[in-house]
């Protein structure tokens, strides 16, 4: 669609336009409140003006939308008039979800030639969530033609059209603005077929969209349309393949009966949802948060409770430590979406990195009893406890899920993987190195596979030339990874190819310049090689890096008596190859 489609360029630009920076039951993960999830207090408004706006910037930076959108709309009032504070104001009331202050403001903001972009699609969000048709095309009369408004705008007047009741003429609309072939012309042309009950029609476009592309997001859309429509070979298809890509996707279990499908969308509201989703969506994979939050927030303006909008908002929330946040959003997903599961797996994570620990054990326990659920939750609750370095409950996880498969294929390969890593870890390195190997079968050319069994065959001193011979087929696949590069440049070592094991080891510091272990190995090779001096260096710099003991005291062993001549007397069977 060569006006609908949305440019890298385009995407940038809005960045830079709209970042604020420029201007339940137990599978619902019962939470106890501690200090990670205490709700949260909003402070009082400052008396000054400069505290409110001060105390509203701190609060954006930490990602409290609530707060902030408090603090700054209490400078408003100190400051009536002032364009700039009103349109950060605006900003921060969208992303909070105060869509009636958001209401209030962008009015006054339209008016203004250079803000009304964002006004005017807000206010044309708002009137579509309420039904107000005629209000929403006047509103989004008023975009311009570029920027955002080339995409925006043609899609909220389809779905405003839509809701009149002139399906035919928002299809011709946007037919006029696309290449019969685009995805997101057949994506929105076959949602607005469903809503209007031309079954056939929806079809057809669905099909010409799979022919083409599709984003995650809309193969799910387009997989539901199957389900429902009583074809489930082709919606299982599409999860299989969804399953290809994303290892252990939250849509194995996705197919359901017709009847337990939810519909793709209800109200013309919804069908904008989905257009806005795809611009948050790649706002969110820029990093530019900001503004997929507050393009998030339209979102659920239209369409509340959007199960994808919510993960987003949820994923924001959690990457800026706003662990409670990040939970409600979660459990807002409904238990009959194909994302329910994988909401299930944010909440342990969160409940994880927030050292709720048990919690999160428990909860994929409990998960792990459901048949639906039970291979990703031990898939999950092995990854755990691998994380902690618990490696006898990781391989019990990995065990019960392999247990669970009649026949391991690719799509499985991160799990077999998985165990092998662990099975290194207990120093079972027969039933690791089979595990790897099988793996590596179902994905040959994988990075990580190649260097943790190069790497692992080096530092025990066996199949020395296809150690190496994997490990450099994954640097040349990940030259800036500097482990997979100290990788290489340990297998030269134990190969006693020590000129260029220091070219590579030097490399691998460079890229990696604090990591114990690769300045430990930079320091061996100097030691081999006769530059002592630079090699204690070294050593004296992984010994001040590290806090496991057993490594220390190795490190400062040597600092104090050096290294025997051959390095397969080194000790670094235990270091565990870097991924």
């Amino acid at each position: 669609m060569k006006v609908l489609q949305v440019a890298s360029a385009l995407v940038l630009a809005a960045t830079v336009s709209f970042a604020l920076n420029a201007c339940a039951a137990s599978d619902q993960a019962k939470i106890t409140a501690g200090p990670d999830f205490a709700a949260a207090t909003p402070a009082p408004p400052s008396t000054t003006l400069s505290g409110n706006y001060l105390a509203g910037r701190f609060a954006q930076r930490q990602q409290d939308w609530d707060s902030a959108q408090n603090y700054m709309n209490e400078v408003t009032k100190y400051d009536e008039g002032n364009e700039l504070l009103e349109q950060r104001a605006f900003l921060l009331s969208m992303g909070a979800m105060q869509y009636s202050r958001a209401r209030e403001l962008a009015q006054k903001i339209i008016a203004d030639p250079e803000n009304i972009e964002l006004a005017a699609i807000y206010l044309a969000c708002d009137a579509l969530a309420r039904e107000d048709y005629k209000g929403a095309l006047e509103y989004i009369a008023k975009l311009p033609e570029d920027g955002f408004g080339q995409y925006t705008k043609p899609l909220l007047t389809a779905w405003s059209m839509v809701g009149k009741g002139d399906s035919k003429g928002a299809v011709a609309l946007l037919g006029d603005k696309a290449d019969a072939a685009d995805p997101t012309f057949n994506v929105h042309a076959a949602l607005i077929a469903e809503l209007a009950g031309d079954k056939k029609a929806a079809e057809a476009h669905y099909r010409e969209a799979m022919a083409n592309g599709l984003t995650l997001h809309t193969a799910v859309l387009a997989a539901n349309f199957f389900q429902r429509e009583n074809q489930p070979e082709i919606s299982k298809a599409i999860y299989d393949n969804l399953g290809k890509l994303y290892p252990f996707s939250p849509f194995i279990n996705a197919v359901k009966k017709p009847a337990e499908t939810p519909r793709n969308i209800t109200r013309a509201a919804d069908g904008a949802a989905v257009a806005l989703f795809d611009l948050a969506t790649l706002l969110y994979e820029r990093r530019a948060y900001d503004s997929a939050q507050i393009y998030g927030a339209m979102v659920l303006l239209l369409s509340p409770k959007a199960p994808f909008a919510m993960m987003m908002m949820g994923d924001i929330a959690a990457l800026h430590g706003n662990y409670r946040a990040a939970v409600d959003d979660y459990n807002t997903v409904a238990k009959n979406q194909p994302l329910y599961w994988l909401s299930r797996v944010r909440v342990s994570e969160v409940l994880e990195i927030s050292h709720n620990i048990p919690q999160a054990v428990a909860m994929l326990e409990d998960l792990s009893k459901n048949p639906e659920t039970k291979l990703e939750a031990l898939v999950s609750l092995g990854d755990l406890h691998r994380r902690h370095e618990d490696f006898a409950k990781a391989l019990k996880s990995y065990d019960a899920a392999l247990a669970t498969i009649d026949k391991p294929s690719e799509e499985h390969w991160p799990l077999i993987y998985a165990r092998g890593m662990s099975r290194e870890r207990m120093n079972d390195w027969d039933g690791a190195e089979k595990d790897l190997l099988q793996a590596l079968a179902f994905q040959p050319d994988n990075p990580m596979i190649l260097n943790f069994l190069g790497y692992s065959w080096a530092d025990k001193g066996i199949n020395m030339d296809k150690a190496l011979d994997y490990i450099r087929r994954a640097v040349v696949q990940r030259p800036d990874d500097g482990y997979i590069v100290d990788s290489l440049g340990w297998a030269l070592y134990r190969a006693g190819d020590y000129k260029e094991s220091i070219e590579w080891l030097e490399r691998a510091v460079s890229i990696v310049p604090d990591d114990s272990t690769i300045l430990d190995h930079l320091g061996d090779a100097y030691w081999q090689s006769g530059r002592k001096n630079e090699a204690k260096f070294k050593w004296q710099r992984a010994h001040e890096l590290s806090r496991d003991t057993s490594f220390r005291s190795t490190v400062e062993n040597k600092i104090s008596r050096g290294i025997e001549a051959m390095p397969a007397q080194v000790a670094h069977s235990s270091t565990e190859p870097k991924l």
